[in-house]
């Protein structure tokens, strides 16, 4: 159901990934009648969007958000199908309101609640969480010689697989979770050559969810 079909949410989540889902789950446990805006056509829109084979970096019993447990499988990390199809099933375990393709634009304080302007009509609410995630927007360094550099420069969130980058040479730019990952997708996949270039050496390590043994595969710094 939907804001134009006359129902006034106490609470507005932004954002339809994780984050707003499981808040808006646990505000409607404690009786606040809340309404999800997504901007996309369905929930968790981000990870629909990221690469193929990526799975979870922790075991899924940790991933589990509150009100709905994912399963205990031994040393699963899930895929991002996975995630995804959980994500759904937990909007629909607690009957969720999620109102799609809404775009929240500006937020205005209006005496003890708010006035959300979105792409469609204005929703008040005496409560906004805002639940779009810290990393939306990629960002690429501004690496002096960039503009003149002839190859191809992309970040990690347009990679998609391996295919591309058969027989080529690629540098992998950061040794962190995704660039560790996407290395080793790109090794496995025909690269000629895989690079990793890191500004020092990582004080922890990483870990990369292993998609063949389902077990993470641990690179650190030597």
């Amino acid at each position: 159901m939907t804001v134009e079909q006359g129902i006034a949410p106490e609470a507005v989540v932004c954002g339809g990934g994780a984050a707003g889902l499981s808040s808006a789950a646990m505000l409607q446990k404690l009786g606040v009648q809340s309404l999800v805006l997504e901007r996309s056509d369905q929930v968790g829109a981000s990870w629909r969007a990221r690469y193929e084979g990526l799975r979870l970096n922790t075991l899924g019993w940790m991933s589990t958000q509150p009100g709905y447990h994912v399963g205990r499988r031994p040393r699963h990390f899930p895929s991002r199908e996975e995630w995804i199809q959980y994500l759904e099933d937990y909007a629909s375990t607690h009957g969720l309101r999620v109102q799609f393709e809404t775009e929240v634009e500006h937020l205005d304080r209006r005496g003890d609640g708010w006035r959300v302007t979105t792409s469609r009509v204005p929703v008040h609410a005496r409560v906004v969480v805002i639940a779009t995630g810290y990393d939306r927007h990629p960002k690429t360094p501004s690496w002096p010689g960039r503009d003149t550099f002839t190859g191809e420069l992309i970040h990690a969130a347009s990679y998609r697989n391996a295919s591309p980058y058969r027989a080529r040479d690629v540098l992998v730019v950061s040794a962190g979770v995704t660039g560790s990952e996407l290395a080793l997708f790109l090794a496995e996949g025909g690269a000629a050559r895989v690079r990793v270039a890191v500004v020092s050496r990582p004080a922890s390590g990483s870990v990369t969810p292993n998609a063949t043994c389902r077990s993470p595969a641990a690179t650190r710094g030597r």
